[in-house]
């Protein structure tokens, strides 16, 4: 998903107002600004308004406190957090103002979200006054466009975009006003147009749809932007995935456009010459090729289909890249007492013993949690986890590692905060600042009675039976994804149903039994080996749930269709594995 390059207008795009308005009106300057706008073009005029506001005893710290107010959709800021976690490139283009833009990214907590930002420079000079100047200097030279501003023409911004873009990058473009009318025309065959419905842009684009390149896909507020961007962002994603033979995933994942018929549309009408500047020439129109997302209606409409999606992590050797307990004991240099002690006691007494043992010479808590944060992970992991969490899925993690292994690592890479749930080995630092571990079933009193291969302290498809059981409870079906490479997560798999989806790590325990017992799994089974295609599995999964359900819940009158596969493992076929083999307890 680096391959993505997303392009946001800023002024009822990001936020849901045009900014100079904004600050204008909330100041009480309306009036003045009314005024004087037939006077002078709209840059040299907000320049003065602020030499006004100034002179009148408005401060920098007034128009940041206005600025902080200005109103935004509550599922933009998460849109676009999610663009950014999927891997995408962000960048604003707008005829509003560097110091407007930066507050308010800022405030929201976005700025770093974005690696460029193209709009009127502006700047506080010595006297405490905001001062705002035109991107292009129209005074000495005219930009040459005739769609656009004077001051600024977005159409030639995308072309020095395109030029910098190294590799075939796929370019999404959102925005709503007029100015967003030339840079669309600019987009190519594999790039994506998303007009805000009922706004000029959108008007421009269904008089002229045949002048536009790319796909085209509007969208009507902040639920609607954010629906249909990730959805556009995974779609990329997977295509992408699909053309990489060397990939796991095989997909064919595919959007229905709205075809319409030169009888659909008006024939083609002559838009008027403008007076001023910030209308347009004449334009003809065309018949429309326009797509619209109805699909993504959900029975929430807060959130993603993707929101249905629960994902059940192991976490050592599949979050993490190795053992946590092997890794601590090996890196604080006790594998000997360890491998001495091992025949002779269970693992959790066993690591608690460890712990005691380390404790005594000299090893610190500090000292376990600096060899925690040097665990091994891969990369594709961490944006996987970010990525799911970012586009509404409920993350849990079952793992017979403990709790404060588990919290130390996915604190110090940031995850934590994605995580809904963990069930491990309990532990804690007792008084003496000693790491005590327990079991988090207690087989000293009563074992938990599972035949399967589950350790006597956890059986996972316990655990499964009772996460299944408080989903059951909610109005809407939930569907499980389950990721897990040892013997323990054999179990689990086995509780799955026939909408859920089985993970295993390949060549790992736990795919090697559920290759030798594939017909006692109900759950559709896709294989994954490293982290690059953790990622590539797991997203692609979370995708096709989504446009399931999004298809189900939405309007049928126009349809997101998809026809996502991948290579999966057959229920039936005896010829394909070996016969279900008895697995001992």
């Amino acid at each position: 998903m680096a391959g993505i390059v997303v392009i946001f207008d800023f002024d009822k795009t990001i936020i849901d107002c045009d900014s100079d308005n904004w600050v204008l009106d909330e100041l009480g300057f309306t009036d003045l600004f009314n005024q004087l706008l037939p006077t002078m073009p709209w840059n040299p005029l907000m320049d003065k308004m602020m030499k006004e506001l100034h002179a009148q005893g408005k401060t920098i710290d007034d128009i940041v406190e206005v600025l902080k107010r200005a109103p935004i959709h509550p599922r933009i800021v998460p849109a676009i957090k999610a663009a950014h976690a999927l891997g995408c490139e962000l960048r604003v283009v707008s005829d509003a103002n560097m110091f407007f833009i930066e507050t308010i990214l800022e405030h929201l907590g976005l700025r770093e979200y974005f690696s460029e930002i193209d709009s009127n420079p502006s700047f506080v000079d010595e006297e405490e006054k905001l001062r705002i100047f035109p991107y292009h200097d129209f005074t000495e030279s005219s930009h040459g466009c005739n769609l656009c501003p004077p001051n600024m023409c977005k159409g030639r911004v995308i072309e020095r975009i395109q030029a910098s873009l190294e590799g075939k990058k796929k370019i999404i473009y959102l925005g709503d006003g007029s100015g967003d009318y030339c840079p669309g025309l600019k987009l190519g065959e594999a790039d994506y147009m998303m007009p805000r419905k009922n706004y000029p842009v959108w008007d421009l684009i269904c008089r002229n749809p045949m002048l536009i390149k790319a796909e085209i896909y509007e969208w009507t507020d902040g639920e609607e932007l954010e629906k249909v961007l990730l959805q556009l962002i995974n779609m990329i994603s997977l295509e992408e995935d699909d053309a990489n033979s060397s990939q796991l995933i095989s997909v064919d994942c595919k959007l229905q456009t709205m075809s319409a018929s030169k009888n659909a549309f008006p024939h083609a009408l002559p838009v008027p010459h403008p007076i001023t500047f910030l209308l347009f020439p004449t334009i003809y129109f065309l018949p429309c090729f326009v797509v619209s997302l109805k699909a993504f209606s959900f029975n929430s409409p807060s959130k993603m289909a993707a929101s249905e999606v629960v994902v059940v992590m192991d976490f050592d050797k599949t979050i993490i890249d190795c053992d946590s307990d092997n890794w601590v004991v090996d890196e604080l240099g006790a594998t000997e007492l360890f491998n001495q002690l091992l025949p002779t006691m269970p693992w959790n007494s066993l690591m608690d013993r460890m712990m005691k043992e380390l404790h005594s010479q000299g090893t610190k808590i500090e000292d376990i949690v600096a060899v925690l944060k040097r665990t091994p992970i891969h990369s594709r992991i961490i944006q996987a986890i970010k990525s799911a969490h970012a586009l509404g899925c409920d993350l849990k993690i079952v793992s017979d590692a403990n709790v404060f292994f588990i919290d130390t690592i996915l604190k110090h890479h940031g995850l934590k905060e994605c995580f809904s749930e963990i069930n491990t080995n309990p532990s804690f630092v007792d008084e003496e600042g000693r790491l005590r571990i327990f079991p988090y079933h207690d087989f000293t009193e009563h074992p938990h009675g599972c035949p399967h291969p589950c350790p006597p302290n956890m059986c996972k498809g316990i655990v499964i039976e009772r996460i299944q059981a408080s989903l059951s409870a909610m109005e809407e079906k939930k569907t499980i994804i389950y990721m897990g490479d040892g013997l323990g997560d054999f179990c689990p798999s086995l509780k799955l149903g026939d909408g859920d989806y089985m993970l295993p790590r390949k060549d790992f325990p736990v795919w090697d039994l559920v290759c030798k017992n594939r017909s006692l799994i109900k759950a559709e089974v896709c294989e994954w080996s490293n982290g690059e295609e953790f990622e590539h599995v797991l997203l692609h999964f979370i995708t096709k749930v989504t446009i399931d359900k999004s298809n189900t819940n939405g309007n049928n009158a126009i349809q997101l269709y998809s026809d996502c596969k991948v290579q999966t493992m057959p229920g039936s076929s005896h010829q394909a594995f070996s016969q279900t083999l008895y697995v001992p307890h």
